[in-house]
């Protein structure tokens, strides 16, 4: 495994950008601190292991944390108290083929960025979103895997911006839903929380992982399993959840036959939820 100075152009032969060879996380760096580090971390062991990646997860951990103090000592810093560090692991380098080549060695790249701020205000008024048409292919072998190739996320998002929503409920080929078009869903009815399951497809988020262990932890009422647009019509409130954004409710979902859905952005679940992801990142 090779850290690669930021400055460090991408090589025409790397295989993540040929092949979408790789994984990546998406870190949230709140006063020099990784929020939710030890999820991040071992999402990116089992990722690259899924991909048949070697990595050295303690000497990538340690590169994250020198990586910060750098940036929190730079002269030139202007990221402010909060900002998103991005970490892209990389196949590394062969020639032309699918194939790896017996020398290829797993390349990571940092990048930084600002925090996308309006996430704030969504959190307050919550989101509108739309049931997108793209589905998501059933591949249990990359299933829960934040793979570089998000060609189907890229498509979800020209569904967004068309419709000038907020966001996008994907399901599967299956009819089963899945995610949003960046982050997971958790819907509320009769008391309980419930999230899909990711076997066939979609990306295990950090937060997801977070939730699902807090609530069962405490022995809150929790269901993974495969549910269909009904299911979430008949929730009372519905949220969406990344490590930027951390829980979002969805204020108002249009559905396939172009009705409107409107759910509690307030209720006290949320509230709760929100309050219990916060908790955990102190």
């Amino acid at each position: 495994m090779i850290i690669i100075p930021n400055a460090t152009p991408v090589s025409s032969s790397d295989r993540a950008f040929n092949y979408g060879d790789g994984v990546f996380t998406t870190l949230l760096v709140h006063r020099n601190k990784v929020e939710l580090k030890p999820y991040h971390l071992s999402r990116l062991k089992h990722d690259a292991a899924a991909i048949k990646l070697d990595i050295d997860i303690n000497a990538l951990d340690l590169a994250i944390s020198e990586h910060i103090d750098h940036i929190a000592t730079s002269s030139c810093n202007d990221v402010g108290s909060k900002y998103v560090l991005k970490v892209h692991i990389s196949g590394g380098q062969t020639g032309r083929g699918y194939a790896r080549s017996e020398d290829s060695v797993a390349q990571v790249r940092f990048s930084q960025h600002p925090f996308p701020s309006h996430y704030e205000t969504m959190a307050n008024k919550g989101l509108s979103v739309i049931c997108a048409q793209t589905r998501l292919a059933i591949q249990p072998l990359l299933a829960g895997v934040k793979h570089m190739n998000r060609l189907e996320q890229v498509l979800v998002k020209h569904e967004v911006n068309e419709a000038h929503v907020d966001d996008a409920i994907v399901c599967d080929t299956q009819d089963n839903v899945i995610e949003s078009s960046a982050g997971n869903l958790f819907f509320f009815y009769n008391d309980a929380w419930y999230t899909p399951s990711l076997k066939g497809s979609g990306v295990n988020g950090v937060v997801r992982q977070y939730l699902i262990d807090s609530l069962l932890n405490d022995n809150h009422a929790l269901h993974v399993g495969e549910y269909q647009l009904d299911h979430l019509q008949s929730a009372s409130a519905v949220v969406i959840t990344n490590a930027l954004m951390g829980v979002i409710p969805v204020k108002e979902c249009r559905m396939p036959d172009f009705s409107m859905v409107s759910f509690d952005v307030e209720s006290k679940p949320v509230k709760a939820l929100q309050k219990r992801l916060d908790d955990g990142k102190q």
